[in-house]
């Protein structure tokens, strides 16, 4: 994008350092007000800039500004007048240059004649003369206009050039604007190329008014021809993409978000887009489940987590409702779950594998959803299991350890080390990206579906107390894998932070969700 403090790209708003660019009315109304005044007008060209200053004001600030038609015809007005003068600056220095060099020294224009070839030679540099070489075919046209997907292909920009809301009139609002001039006095013109160019629409960008003007007047040393090229290319492909994702699976997004340590997980809906168009499909809307705004973490205070499901009861029937009559089920999705550790085990149960779904790995670092393509699958074996006994036990402790290893001295006694059979899924270098690929999130599902059969169908475990230091999408399907009505109670454990002990959250059983803390707070919500 272009810098916006840079005089030279100034906006009609304008500030004391970079005074707003004249167009050519606002031009013409700013000089016929100077005639009317009888103040003399300073007019000032380089190559493709024009620069004017009321001479009869102190500040003697200078104003960018685009001589066409109605300003031509105000110009020669004041020089019947006598209140024109002109001096010719390098486009160099007067790029640079905002307010009155009181050691230059102007000359009167004595003749309309003289400002009609100064204001004609400013429009042939910017290429907005009428008389250039071979004209646009129509064919060509509808080529860069298809390329350009109708949008404005200034990086950025994307303006809609197709139509102007409530405007019923015909009207140019798209330009097409060459990357080099089709006249080699015109903007990045080649003596060579200009003419051969001329009609090639790899050579052509549709362009706003604003941009168009920027690239060939305003700025013109900005934007040379490679830096114009890489842009025209950058938003053809990007206009490619979208249209070609119209060929995709399509699915729906669908959001598991809660802020999380004071911190707000809010993503734009494009951040979703982009990672499920990186995985070969297409969006076709977003549904939000279970969504938390409160910032406020007080996870350590008694009844919170009784307090938490009664705040989210009304969004937990609605998935129940939705993922149970199969409403849901009836295509493809993906999931983007950040929530707290409790929270996405339970929608995980509730959605569970009936449906398809891709579940995507936010990467913090990278701060994307898109799996990370020069990221390659672990090696087999990752992930390992420890703990697996054949014994009947009437309660066992899970837990995963793949972005850290658990602080054992943050146990709560009741499943202290020997206290109960303790399962376990670790890895050898746990971290945050222990999940980069798509391919190690289902290492994960085999290692933790083998945990899930064997606790169940081998220990014949009455209650699981579960604790995970694992990264979102593994929590989440691991709850997928919960067959409901037919595993043992879960007791999922929370921690709030470094310096306090796990504890009881949530318990899911097969056939609800409830707390598992101060009985007085206690709430059940079914889940079937």
């Amino acid at each position: 994008m272009y810098n916006k403090s840079d005089p030279s790209l100034a906006s009609h708003s304008g500030d004391l350092r970079s005074s707003p660019h004249l167009n050519d009315e606002a031009l013409a109304t700013w000089l016929a007000e100077r005639n009317r005044a009888k103040h003399q007008v300073g007019y000032f060209h380089g190559d493709y800039l024009c620069k004017v200053v009321n001479l009869s004001e102190a500040d003697g600030v200078l104003h960018a500004a685009t001589p066409e038609r109605k300003s031509r015809k105000a110009l020669k007005n004041l020089v019947n007048a006598g209140l024109l003068l002109h001096l010719e600056v390098p486009s160099s220095t007067l790029t640079n240059t905002h307010t009155l060099d009181q050691s230059w020294k102007l000359t009167s224009v004595e003749s309309p004649k003289e400002i009609e070839a100064l204001v004609d030679a400013l429009l042939v540099s910017c290429g907005l003369d009428e008389g250039r070489g071979k004209a646009i075919s129509v064919k060509t046209a509808q080529k860069v206009w298809a390329d350009a997907g109708g949008r404005c292909m200034f990086e950025g920009c994307g303006d809609d050039l197709t139509e102007i809301p409530l405007y019923s009139k015909l009207t140019r609002v798209g330009y097409l604007a060459h990357i080099v001039a089709s006249d080699p006095r015109g903007p990045r013109g080649s003596e060579e190329l200009s003419h051969k160019l001329a009609n090639e629409p790899s050579n052509i960008m549709l362009m706003c008014d604003k941009h168009h003007r920027l690239i060939d007047c305003h700025a013109r040393d900005q934007f040379l021809e490679e830096r114009l090229r890489a842009m025209r290319q950058r938003h053809h492909d990007m206009v490619r993409r979208c249209l070609e994702s119209l060929k995709y699976p399509r699915v729906r997004a669908v959001t598991l978000l809660g802020n999380l340590a004071n911190t707000p997980t809010h993503f734009p809906e494009n951040v979703f887009l982009e990672a499920i168009l990186d995985s070969g499909k297409a969006m076709a809307g977003t549904i939000e489940y279970l969504r938390r705004t409160n910032l406020r973490d007080e996870r350590n205070s008694p009844g919170f987590w009784a307090n938490y499901l009664r705040e989210h009861e009304n969004q937990i029937r609605q998935l129940v409702t939705d993922f149970n009559n199969g409403a849901a089920l009836t295509e493809e999705l993906a999931v983007f779950p950040l929530h707290h550790i409790p929270m996405m085990v339970l929608a995980g149960r509730i959605m569970g594998e009936a449906c398809i779904a891709d579940v995507f790995q936010y990467h913090r670092e990278r701060r994307n959803w898109a799996w990370d393509k020069s990221a390659s699958p672990k090696p087999p074996d990752t992930f390992t299991i420890d703990g697996l006994i054949t014994d009947h036990a009437e309660e066992v402790f899970v837990s995963f350890e793949l972005t850290a290893s658990l602080d054992v001295s943050a146990l709560p006694s009741e499943i202290a080390p020997g206290r109960v059979p303790w399962v376990r899924i670790t890895t050898s270098q746990p971290s945050f990206d222990c999940i980069a690929h798509p391919q190690d999130l289902e290492q994960f599902t085999r290692a933790a579906r083998t945990v899930i059969n064997h606790v169940q169908d081998r220990m014949r475990a009455s209650w699981v107390h579960f604790i995970a230091i694992s990264p979102a999408s593994t929590v989440f399907r691991f709850g997928q894998m919960l067959q409901a009505g037919h595993h043992p109670k879960y007791v999922l454990y929370d921690r709030a932070d470094r310096n306090t002990p796990f504890a009881p959250a949530m318990v899911i059983s097969g056939q609800e969700v409830s707390t598992a803390d101060d009985q007085n707070h206690s709430i059940r919500i079914s889940i079937r």
